[in-house]
């Protein structure tokens, strides 16, 4: 199975792949202009905590290592609804057919090397009442290869 048949196979479980960037919340919207700002695809070095504070608790930094990716950064925030996973791969990290929806999801921003907006219900550790909006966009690793994903969440209860 292929990448994209990972990625198309995700979408028919409540999962919505924005390219338009409809951003709804203000936490991603925060990310997105800080992302722009740097131009067409920014190093990670340009990305400082202080230029992140408005939503450093919310992002996560994905490295890719083979056919994975290495969490090297998981702001307090998404740690305190997931659990904490800095450090680990996402094959690590998740459950494998997670894993697989999520090395699909940062494959194709790198791939595509520009940024989306994922929304979907969260299909891990009994999170199902929980929806999440999701920026990813491609960073320049150390070598200025696009290497890196930035990604930030921003979760809400779908149960009244």
């Amino acid at each position: 199975m292929t990448a994209n048949d990972v990625w198309s196979e995700s979408l028919k479980s409540s999962h919505i792949k924005d390219e338009t960037l409809a951003i709804e919340s203000q936490v991603l919207k925060d990310a997105l202009a800080e992302w722009s700002r740097h131009g067409s695809i920014p190093a990670r070095s340009q990305l400082t905590a202080r230029a992140s504070k408005a939503f450093l608790g919310h992002l996560m930094i994905f490295e890719r290592q083979g056919a994975t990716f290495r969490i090297r950064l998981m702001g307090t925030r998404i740690a305190a609804v997931l659990g904490e996973m800095q450090g680990q791969t996402v094959d690590e990290a998740l459950p494998a057919e997670v894993a697989a929806r999520w090395n699909a999801a940062i494959n194709d921003v790198l791939d595509g090397g520009k940024p989306q907006r994922i929304a979907k219900t969260v299909a891990f550790k009994d999170l199902h009442f929980l929806n999440a909006e999701i920026f990813l966009a491609p960073l320049l690793d150390g070598e200025g290869k696009p290497n890196m994903v930035f990604a930030v969440a921003a979760f809400r209860s779908g149960v009244a």
